[in-house]
């Protein structure tokens, strides 16, 4: 082996051992990290082990802080029921305090919120107050006082925490409290229908409905309920959403089933007639079948079993009433028909009003009265029978005596819907005759009216006479959407009474529905007694058509039959104008003055007639005593200004006349009147400038359409004078003086 050889061998073995010993150095180094990191680790677990059981004392004192927070008031809490299951004497003082503060946590709004959240501490706690109000029957008036709020929150953490009969009588405390809050009549009615109580569920659908009377699902609970419990009832809440609209097919099957109940009155018929060949003495079958032929309109028949009853008895009152009501639609035994009123009377039927009634259409109106007034003597708190005798009194012009016995009655006296319709109807009289000279009520007597007569749907929702009031009012007010849903409900709820059609006449007669106006009146022709009324709806009709002879010989005959007749007066008066009959206008003025003298619309005819008959200077004082009473009555203004000028005062006619359309810028009339003053004075582009802004506010009024078109024909431009004159043509093709000057414009063109 060369030395070279020798060499590296021997360098290798050293470069191998140096190797392999600074491995095993590396592997003990190794060994000690391994050694010194896992006691590391687990130092670092002891720390984190003392850390996590300091940090849950932290907490668990915390928690105990939060749980014993309120100056150890729970602590005293549960030592007084510690105390109290020892034995120790029950004081109510102490244990009220204790029970308010663990309440006080509660609101109203959250109580479901409050109870998932709370501790078993305090739900203990809660348990055991609970626990031992039940063992010494303690009541809730003595817990809570006059609080309602609390006792409806104790009443839902009871029911929460399973104890319902507390829950109940504390939510009835709450009820007696405050009985018309809605969340506990809710809560009750909840409870009702859990424990199917259904006499406990009617009180409570009562008192909501009290609140909402209007409201579909309640109606339609309480109807169910109602039939359930073999409740007649139950045909009024049908009714009722028949009335709004909002039947569904339940609601139409319990209907039928109501209705079904009933009995039809051809099966019922048939049923009578062999209970009476079994029993031919028996006074109530004659009755039931006198009043099933009445259903069925067979007043003959009906008449005749009562004479089979009075062979029997003669003293059964209804069968009286019955024979009352089929005799007065007979107008030649109006006599029988009162002499059975009276009877009913004096066996006990309280059919006051239907013998009074009687008596006024026998022309007896002194009997009527005194026969009413001495049902008041007796029981001054019948508000039926009072408004009646206010009515019968209104009817005869006195409105100060209805009003008096009004003012005289009792607050109970009020509690009925008949009397606030009856109000009602007097304020809508005041405001009637408060008309302004254009013609419109006092709005602020429109609205009291208003008042009154939603007064009495919150006593009954099914009076058609109070919807109909409700609806002449909105209609009298301009709200004429309204007007026809109250108008409507109306006749859903008697749909065979003609007034209700008359009443919607007029209002299509204010909407400009001229033709359904006509329809409606025909409709109701029928069947309506008081002719006066439909003659007063077609003279309204045809005065809108234009149809003014027509219109007055209809008034001719209202007021032949009424001459009181103020609306059938005053129009009569109007369309007398138009005729230029002024003689009339200035008879009916005066006498409607006399008898009203605060009506300026009257006043304003008069001034008219006046002026109509070249009675200038008379014509300027009745103007002035409008425009002293009203400094701001545009009528009256333009009136006066047309006036001054007839009188050749031509300096003191523009100041009215600015006045007006200052007051009334959108007003033609007031516009073309001050054109006609600029006329008379040769100012006609001014004039022709007036003219242009009383068209701009009634494109289709027509005298200042011709006037604009005359005076452009006058001052040219021959363009702008076409121009005019088409517009008048756009609105009456057939005019033939339009048609004339156009020709001559085309001439002019030509040449």
């Amino acid at each position: 082996m060369d030395p070279l050889t020798s060499g590296l061998i021997a360098l290798l073995a050293i470069v191998i051992g140096g190797s392999v010993y600074a491995l095993q150095q590396m592997n003990e180094r190794i060994n000690q990290l391994q050694f010194s990191s896992s006691s590391n680790d687990a130092l670092i677990e002891d720390d984190m082990t003392v850390l996590s059981n300091a940090l849950n004392d932290l907490i668990d004192e915390a928690d105990a802080s939060r749980r014993l927070s309120g100056s150890d008031t729970l602590l005293k809490s549960q030592q007084l029921i510690e105390s109290l299951i020892s034995g120790s004497k029950f004081e109510l003082s102490s244990f009220n305090i204790s029970l308010r503060n663990l309440l006080s946590l509660f609101q109203e709004s959250t109580l479901e919120e409050d109870m998932k959240r709370l501790d078993s501490i305090r739900r203990e706690l809660l348990t055991n107050h609970i626990q031992i109000i039940q063992e010494n029957n303690v009541e809730m008036k003595s817990l809570f006082g006059r609080n309602d709020v609390q006792c409806r929150n104790f009443s839902f953490i009871c029911n929460y925490l399973g104890f319902r009969d507390l829950a109940l009588s504390s939510l009835l405390e709450s009820e007696r409290i405050a009985p018309r809050h809605e969340n506990t009549l809710r809560r009750l009615a909840a409870i009702a229908r859990e424990s199917g109580d259904d006499t406990f569920l009617k009180t409570r659908l009562d008192r909501l409905l009290q609140l909402y009377p209007d409201d579909p699902e309640l109606l339609r609970e309480r109807a169910h309920l109602l039939f359930r419990i073999g409740d007649p009832d139950a045909e009024l809440d049908s009714r009722r959403l028949e009335a709004l609209g909002l039947q569904n097919a339940a609601d139409l099957a319990l209907l039928a089933g109501l209705r079904e109940r009933a009995g039809d009155p051809a099966s019922a018929l048939e049923e009578v007639n062999e209970a009476l060949q079994e029993n031919p003495e028996d006074s109530n079958s004659w009755h039931l079948k006198a009043r099933l032929h009445y259903v069925r309109n067979e007043p003959g028949r009906a008449l005749n079993a009562l004479d089979q009853l009075f062979s029997l008895d003669r003293q059964h009152g209804p069968s009286w009433t019955l024979q009352s009501k089929l005799l007065s639609k007979e107008p030649n035994r109006l006599e029988d028909a009162l002499k059975a009123a009276i009877h009913a009377v004096a066996l006990g039927e309280p059919e006051w009003i239907l013998k009074a009634d009687l008596l006024m259409q026998l022309d007896r109106f002194e009997e009527a009265i005194s026969s009413l007034q001495s049902v008041l003597d007796i029981n001054p708190d019948n508000g039926l029978v009072r408004a009646h005798l206010s009515l019968l009194h209104m009817l005869d012009d006195n409105n100060q005596a209805a009003r008096k016995i009004l003012v005289e009655s009792s607050p109970s006296a009020w509690e009925c819907s008949e009397m606030h319709i009856q109000k009602g109807r007097l304020v809508l009289g005041e405001a009637d005759v408060a008309r302004d000279g254009t013609g419109l009520h006092d709005r602020g007597l429109v609205k009291g009216a208003l008042t009154f007569f939603d007064t009495a749907l919150s006593y009954d929702r099914e009076s058609a006479l109070a919807w109909v009031g409700r609806a002449r009012t909105l209609r009298q007010l301009g709200e004429f959407d309204e007007a026809e849903v109250s108008i409507v409900r109306a006749s859903r709820l008697d749909n065979e009474n003609p007034m209700i059609l008359a009443e919607y006449a007029l209002l299509r007669i204010d909407q400009g529905e001229i033709s359904e106006a006509e329809r409606l009146v025909h409709e109701a022709e029928t069947s309506l007694s008081d002719k006066d009324v439909l003659h007063y709806i077609r003279g309204l009709i045809a005065a809108e058509l234009g149809n003014y002879p027509e219109a007055r010989r209809r008034f001719d005959t209202v007021l032949v039959q009424d001459p009181k007749h103020v609306r059938a007066r005053l129009n009569r008066a109007t369309v007398a104008v138009l005729m230029n009959d002024h003689s009339l206008a200035l008879e009916d003025s005066e006498l409607l003055l006399k008898e009203y003298p605060n009506l300026d619309l009257a006043r304003l005819r008069r001034a008219e007639s006046l002026m109509g008959l070249g009675k200038w200077e008379w014509a300027e004082v009745a103007l002035r005593e409008i425009i002293e009473r009203k400094p701001g009555h545009v009528p009256a203004l333009i009136s006066m200004g047309a006036t001054l000028c007839a009188l050749d005062r031509a300096e003191e006619a523009l100041p009215p006349l600015d006045e007006a359309i200052r007051l009334e810028s959108d007003n033609p009339n007031a516009w073309h009147m001050r054109a006609q003053f600029y006329i008379e004075q040769g100012a006609l582009p001014a004039a022709l400038a007036d003219l242009e802004s009383a068209i701009r506010a009634e494109p289709s009024h027509m005298e200042s359409l011709l006037h604009a078109a005359a005076i452009a024909h006058e001052i040219g431009p021959l363009d702008r004078a076409e121009s005019c004159w088409r517009r008048v043509l756009n609105l009456d093709p057939t005019n033939n003086i339009a048609r004339t000057r156009l020709e001559e414009l085309f001439s002019k063109k030509v040449v």
